[in-house]
């Protein structure tokens, strides 16, 4: 795992973000009791971010080795929103590569004040750590090489499967394996998990579907993969912060629900999901899918299951 990186927030964000512009004054009720989390923040000058180095398009490392991504990009305009509240000109910004693995132990030990990543939200989470209003809904599939005809898991008996540990894409690879009888594999992170795919260790990879978007764009022959099989569920993706300072959450929500509500989230997502991106100039091209218009249109922190 790489080194925590330190950068000035008022150098990053103004590096990060050039195209979007500034964060409207919120519209929603001002936070009455004071937030434990950004009282230290203030104390300290300091704001700890997690992130992912390959989950693209939301959370990943660039060709400067820099975090980057549209949940990168909320947290950054979160970051902004507690400079300017707290009044803190030269907030620095702390970010700390994280794991599907160790993100909760993370961020319910305080090592990070926010992680910035496509986390699903779900009721078992809720009992160890908080979840903000939803920024995204993808689908859980998989994704399979083209020439070995998968589409569904009676495809996969005898053969083998691969998620990152610690995602949603885990539980749904333990509660099938006995029924389709495959062998499951879990790896440290989606990098990994599509190194085993790419190289016949495993035959099938299952995650969120736009993270699979994101590995088959990056791969040497993306044509070689298609994204299959059924639903497996529906994932509200959200940022995720310690369960115990609801009047951090509160700001953090009412932050990201002033994005949704300006045209800054067309930007955004066109930004990260439309046009070219990463070292290799990829595109996804997603435009917003109605559940995702849904989600901006009406923020809710309500977890699926």
């Amino acid at each position: 795992m790489s080194a925590p990186r330190l950068f000035s927030a008022a150098l990053f964000l103004a590096a990060a973000l050039p195209a979007l512009a500034q964060p409207q004054a919120s519209t929603q009720a001002p936070v009455q009791s004071e937030s434990r989390t950004l009282k230290r923040i203030h104390d300290s000058g300091m704001i700890k971010l997690g992130y992912r180095e390959s989950a693209l398009p939301f959370s990943f490392a660039d060709a400067r080795d820099q975090p980057a991504g549209y949940a990168v990009d909320l947290c950054l305009r979160v970051a902004e929103a507690v400079r300017k509240q707290e009044n803190l000109p030269n907030l620095k910004v702390r970010w700390i590569p994280l794991t599907p693995q160790n993100r909760i132990p993370a961020v319910s030990n305080g090592l990070v004040d926010l992680d910035c990543a496509p986390n699903t939200n779900t009721l078992e989470r809720q009992k160890q750590v908080a979840f903000s209003v939803s920024h995204y809904v993808s689908t859980v599939r998989m994704l399979v090489p083209r020439a070995d005809h998968i589409k569904g898991f009676e495809d996969l008996r005898g053969k083998s499967v691969v998620t990152s540990a610690g995602s949603t894409g885990d539980r749904h690879v333990r509660r099938l394996k006995d029924e389709y009888g495959y062998r499951d594999i879990y790896a440290k992170d989606h990098g990994e998990s599509f190194l085993l795919l790419e190289t016949g260790r495993a035959k099938a990879f299952v995650m969120d579907d736009v993270l699979l978007a994101g590995l088959r764009a990056r791969a040497k022959e993306p044509s070689k993969y298609e994204i299959t099989g059924p639903v497996l569920s529906v994932e509200q993706n959200a940022l995720m912060l310690q369960r115990d300072d609801p009047q951090w959450k509160a700001f953090v929500d009412n932050t990201l629900i002033d994005i949704f509500h300006s045209p800054q989230i067309r930007t955004l997502h066109a930004r990260w999901f439309e046009k070219p991106i990463g070292p290799r100039g990829i595109n996804l091209q997603l435009k917003p899918s109605k559940e995702v218009l849904q989600a901006w249109k009406k923020p809710s922190d309500k977890a699926e299951e």
